[in-house]
């Protein structure tokens, strides 16, 4: 099966990609500095445990380091989490991000999906925790979620864990899109002590080094985290995504430039959307946004040299549903414009 994601501009004539979720900023200068002075050191194996890294996400996080697992992007933790578990049955809501299906089928498992509705523009409602049985090994929660942009309501999100609790249920939570939020304390569970939840980050997003590819995850149980770390290849994450990551936390203005950037530029791009471009556009509270639009919209733009994001493939979505991110006010002005010139052409 063909494998489809964001950011595959290679083979392709692009000028603009739209179809990633990155932090339009690039990488914050010190990281870039921090790799770059990484590469230095290559001729040595990197720390097997992340040492200084995992201090370093303690300290900003608030949280103990001998919780933490480092890994070689989000993605990768996904499929050692699933490894390590091995749920034969599994849960989330539809759409989502596709690799919790990905990594559930690896071991053999099967992902059951709650579809969110058109209706309630794509929001998760209590239902889904009925859904919660003794016979679901793991639930997958995506906060916010990809690709709609949705926040779990914060009383939706206490009744999944307690109900996960309940039935010996592990829940997985991403939120690898939370820091775009400006006030995500309100609403992560880093520092959490439930020891059936664990947490998922990455650097990939927020602090847009998906090249390099960064994350960790975050579990009160520690024989959970024992089996993760033995599940992943020895020296997973390269000295330079070590240095760039540590580089990347100290960096407050960046994240406050971030905030200020993404709310201002996802406004711009709904309001010019939704001024005949689009058929629907949906509130997002990540750095993208989700959409309706003619079915070949993606081929037109192609012809442009816009990649977006054909959202097709996600369940519970049909064509005519797509994702763009949120770039520089220069390029998203370029994209509108690009857009308002195919409208009314075939």
């Amino acid at each position: 099966m063909e494998y489809i994601h964001g950011g595959d501009i290679y083979g392709k004539e692009i000028d603009l990609d739209f179809s990633i979720n990155i932090n339009p900023l690039g990488m914050p200068q010190k990281s870039v500095e921090a790799a770059m002075e990484g590469i230095r050191y290559a001729s040595r194996y990197p720390d097997y445990n992340c040492t200084k890294l995992k201090e370093k996400i303690a300290e900003k996080k608030k949280i103990k380091k001998e919780k933490i697992v480092v890994g070689n992007g989000a993605a990768e933790l996904i499929f050692a989490i699933c490894q390590s578990i091995r749920p034969q049955t599994a849960l989330a809501v539809a759409p989502c991000f596709m690799e919790y299906e990905r990594a559930v089928q690896s071991v053999g498992g099967y992902m059951k999906y709650v579809p969110l509705s058109k209706k309630e523009d794509f929001e998760i409602q209590e239902d889904f925790v009925s859904m919660i049985t003794d016979e679901i090994d793991m639930v997958f929660v995506c906060n916010p979620n990809n690709p709609t942009g949705k926040l779990v309501p914060k009383e939706i999100m206490r009744a999944i864990i307690s109900k996960c609790k309940e039935t010996n249920t592990y829940l997985c939570v991403d939120e690898c899109f939370l820091p775009f939020l400006p006030n995500e304390e309100a609403y992560t569970l880093l520092g959490s002590k439930y020891s059936h939840v664990i947490i998922l980050r990455a650097f990939t997003k927020i602090y847009g080094m998906p090249g390099l590819r960064l994350g960790y995850a975050v579990c009160e149980d520690k024989e959970l985290l024992y089996r993760i770390r033995a599940v992943l290849q020895p020296w997973n994450v390269s000295i330079p995504a070590q240095m760039a990551g540590i580089a990347a936390l100290e960096d407050k203005a960046y994240l406050k430039e971030t905030h200020r950037l993404i709310q201002k530029e996802r406004n711009y791009l709904k309001e010019e959307m939704e001024k005949g471009l689009a058929e629907k556009v949906y509130d997002s509270y990540g750095n993208f946004l989700l959409f309706q639009a003619e079915e070949d919209l993606a081929e037109r733009l192609l012809k442009k040299k816009i990649l977006i994001r054909d959202c097709s493939n996600f369940p519970n979505l049909p064509r005519g549903y797509f994702r763009i991110c949120v770039n520089s006010h220069k390029e998203n002005v370029e994209f509108i414009k690009r857009w308002q010139e195919i409208v009314g052409r075939r």
